[in-house]
């Protein structure tokens, strides 16, 4: 006998392989053991696929015939199915195949039929997936009538699908966290007061000073930064005020220089770390000093007993050689007779040293970070880091009712119209000549749109008249009319109404002219378009919509 022949008998004589000739099975011994002709009578055989990770699944209540197509649903459950003829039942006999086939066919549709009712159920329990793509799985053919390659391929993606879906999950809690965590440290910048203006981030990370002006609004922003910022200054004006009821604040502007932050956030973490937290917490403080010097304090900081350009403004220091604060307007006001400015400045007070009595011109005592005068009223620093100005709140005296000042969009119009005040001029030197400013009484202080006679003419056109106050050449109190009460005019009309042009009104240093008016008493001063546009009109407008800021 050949070795041909041997081998033939030898295959016919091992049992068929359950897969017949599509086997796909390579392993050596598995061809040693199964014979894989096409012609061999296999027998069917039922076997379970189970999924590729090894885990044991619960067998599904409508087994090989269940006609689901979410992929989640053969990810959870066991599917035993026929490997060669799905769609029979295991039997040698072909028409009992037949009658299988027929009697699974009918169960498959009395089973649909059951669940017609059932459709939202189902889509519900369905993978309805925006982007199915994604996953590349897509069914065309219910489970029973697949072969085992692809049912095996079903169940892989299955259960790759839910793996995705765990991580897509994981990314959507782990973005929700993200969100939460955005929302608290939000929260914890309202708590804390740490609100960025718009621009100020990139201001921090340089040098430059930034001034950012606030008005009152009646709209209330919340979470706004300028909001915030306006309100604190405002709230601290208005709280320990006493001796001023009719003083209004009209205007705040938050002082921004990082430098000078840098150096008030180290000096109170020294102190924080040198005496503990509770001594760390600064306070907010008034300073009154002269107009010109707000500036200068704010590009460069406080200078303190010691620095180059230290002066005492009126003396020694009552209480100690530093510099003062106080926690009430009304004290720091009585140092800037005829301003309108005062400096809100946060400042790190750490150990006070409470004074019982003058130590006039004194240095810091022995185990303290700061002095506060007997009445608590009054607050001494001896570091220039101790201080950061942070605020300059402007306000008015004997103001009357309080308004709203203009809103942005108000101011930014106001801007533009006073940059074509010369058209507006010459519209009204060519109108009709009509009484429009009977029992007005005008003076005007600094560059108009034409020269001082050419107003005052156009003035007296329209019924008005203007005061003749001139400056004295001292500059000092008149000693022939100090009864009065006015300071620096040889002569003096008082007036009803002031014209100040926007230069006089913003410039750092105010003009004798200007300050003079002030400390007699005059605190509103009005827009030079305020003439042109009665003058136009025929008749005065209102005066609330012509102040100056």
């Amino acid at each position: 006998m050949s070795t041909h022949a041997a081998k033939k008998v030898k295959l016919e004589g091992l049992p068929p392989c359950p897969y017949g000739a599509n086997c796909y099975r390579k392993n050596p011994d598995h061809l040693k053991e199964y014979s894989h002709s096409s012609t061999a009578s296999t027998k069917i055989t039922t076997k379970e696929i189970k999924p590729t990770n090894n885990k044991t699944l619960p067998m599904c209540p409508f087994g090989a015939t269940c006609y689901r197509k979410n992929l989640l649903h053969f990810a959870e459950f066991s599917h035993p199915f026929n490997l060669l003829n799905p769609d029979a039942e295991s039997s040698d006999d072909e028409e009992e195949e037949t009658s299988a086939s027929t009697k699974t066919t009918e169960n498959t549709k009395k089973r649909k039929a059951e669940n017609e009712d059932a459709n939202d159920a189902e889509q519900t329990e369905e993978y309805n997936s925006d982007d199915e793509s994604a996953y590349d799985v897509k069914l065309e053919k219910t489970f029973s009538k697949m072969n085992d390659d692809e049912k095996r391929l079903m169940i892989e993606r299955a259960l790759e699908l839910k793996e995705k879906l765990k991580e897509k999950l994981k990314k959507s809690r782990e973005e929700a966290e993200e969100r939460k965590k955005a929302v608290e440290e939000l929260q914890s910048k309202i708590a804390e007061g740490v609100l960025l203006m718009e621009g100020e981030e990139e201001i921090l990370k340089g040098t430059t000073v930034k001034y950012f002006e606030l008005f009152p609004e009646r709209s209330y922003k919340q979470g706004s930064a300028a909001e915030v910022h306006f309100r604190l200054a405002e709230s601290q004006f208005y709280r320990l005020l006493s001796g001023y009821a009719t003083a209004q604040v009209v205007k705040v502007e938050y002082v921004c220089n990082p430098m000078l932050i840098q150096k008030f956030n180290k000096a109170r973490d020294e102190l924080k770390e040198k005496r503990g937290a509770e001594y760390s917490y600064p306070i907010l403080a008034f300073h009154g000093t002269a107009i010109a010097n707000i500036q200068p304090i704010c590009e460069t900081g406080f200078k303190v007993p010691g620095q180059k350009g230290f002066k005492h403004a009126t003396d020694s220091g009552y209480y100690g050689r530093g510099t003062y604060f106080s926690e009430y307007p009304g004290y720091s006001m009585g140092y800037i007779k005829g301003s309108t400015k005062l400096l809100l400045c946060q400042v790190l007070q750490g150990k006070i040293y409470q004074c019982t009595t003058l130590i006039s011109g004194a240095g810091l005592q022995d185990g303290y970070d700061s002095h506060c005068s007997p009445c608590k009223k009054e607050l001494i620093i001896f570091r220039s880091d101790f201080i950061l100005p942070q605020y300059i709140v402007h306000y008015k005296l004997n103001a009357g009712e309080f308004k709203y000042a203009p809103n942005d969009i108000t101011r930014e119009a106001i801007k533009k119209k006073l940059a074509k005040i010369g058209k507006l001029y010459k519209k009204a030197v060519t109108t009709k000549d009509k009484t429009v400013f009977t029992g007005y009484k005008f003076v005007f202080i600094g560059q108009m749109a034409d020269t001082p006679l050419a107003i005052e003419t156009l003035v007296q056109r329209f019924g008005g008249q203007v005061c003749k106050n001139e400056m004295g050449t001292s500059g000092k109190k008149s000693s022939k009319k100090a009864f009065h009460g006015y300071f620096g005019f040889s002569s003096y009309d008082a007036p009803t109404m002031i014209i100040c042009s926007v230069a006089e009104i913003q410039a750092t240093t105010p003009s004798a002219e200007l300050q003079a008016y002030k400390n007699l008493g005059h605190p509103v001063f009005y827009r030079e378009d305020f003439l042109y546009d009665s003058i136009i009109a025929g008749s005065v407008k209102p005066l609330e919509d012509y102040t100056h800021d």
